[in-house]
């Protein structure tokens, strides 16, 4: 039950590239998209046991808002460091937060044992093919709204990638298109693992992100398999990259995104991936505001 997001033109070193703007749908993020198709999908008589989803943040209110308006309980396993703006948006929808150390405990062992003994439905925010079924909504309009505003269809769609449930969806949405996964360094383990044609974990002690949303240490098979299948291809960006992004979306395109959902603009201000028929997918607007300030003062 998520909307239709714009796709918005702009100019990036004179030449211009359009903006795929999921940072304005429902709850902030393309989460929603899957989430509400997953929930969706529960039998009513199987709804009053709820939910039970883990994520830092943005897949958390994808769940909570869809579970509220579905009538079903949700209970969301949330890193203690989640931004403040993540987890007041899970609140508000009514969903029961369980916190967890990211350093020290498995937020998918907490959400199965939870899930087990409640009865309820466990809801992965990447493994599953319900949600990458749901993300892949935004390729559809994307190949939809490219056709209607240039008269072409669109080359290449650059993706935020953290597991990879949205890169994937949109691979199997825009079958004709290129697909570039971008992450942050030292976190792009999607994209070593399809230079290397196998799964890569993310290395020991990698680097601090701001990108909190992209923090996954493991991508999935299924996610993996589509994307290495589509022959996919992935970029990283510095955390300096990632603020220029934030920066000119906020003081070009009048938007506010995290760093996680800038990092695809952030390939594309750094060079790092074609202009001529790219479609930059742009996500999250749920950063806390004096992070915001922060990072782009």
């Amino acid at each position: 039950m998520g909307v239709v997001t714009p796709l918005i033109e702009t100019r990036i070193r004179g030449e211009a590239v359009f903006i795929k703007a999921e940072c304005l749908q429902r709850t902030g993020s393309f989460k929603l998209r899957g989430a509400w198709w997953r929930l969706s999908s529960i039998p009513e008589a199987h709804r009053a046991a709820g939910v039970v989803a883990f994520s830092s943040g943005n897949h958390a209110q994808g769940v909570a808002w869809a579970a509220e308006r579905l009538g079903m309980p949700a209970v969301i396993v949330m890193p203690r460091d989640a931004p403040a703006a993540k987890v007041a948006g899970t609140r508000a929808s009514g969903a029961e937060i369980v916190f967890y150390d990211r350093a020290t405990e498995s937020r998918e062992a907490i959400a199965g044992d939870i899930a087990q003994k409640r009865g309820a439905v466990l809801v992965p925010s990447f493994d599953d093919p319900w949600i990458v079924e749901g993300q892949g909504t935004a390729g559809l309009e994307i190949v939809d709204q490219y056709r209607a505003a240039t008269g072409r269809d669109v080359e290449r769609i650059a993706v935020c990638c953290g597991g990879g449930g949205l890169s994937s969806g949109i691979a199997l949405a825009a079958p004709d298109a290129a697909i570039v996964v971008v992450e942050p360094e030292g976190w792009d383990d999607m994209g070593e693992s399809l230079r290397q044609g196998a799964i890569v974990l993310v290395g020991v002690n990698p680097p601090a992100t701001a990108c909190d949303a992209l923090q996954t240490l493991r991508v999935a098979d299924l996610t993996f398999g589509i994307l290495h299948g589509r022959g996919a291809t992935g970029v990283a960006v510095t955390e300096a990259e990632i603020v220029a992004a934030m920066r000119f979306a906020f003081e070009t395109l009048k938007l506010v995104i995290e760093p996680g959902g800038a990092v695809a603009l952030a390939a594309a201000l750094a060079g790092k991936v074609s202009l001529a028929g790219t479609v930059l997918l742009v996500s999250g607007g749920n950063v806390d505001p004096a992070t915001f300030r922060t990072l782009t003062a």
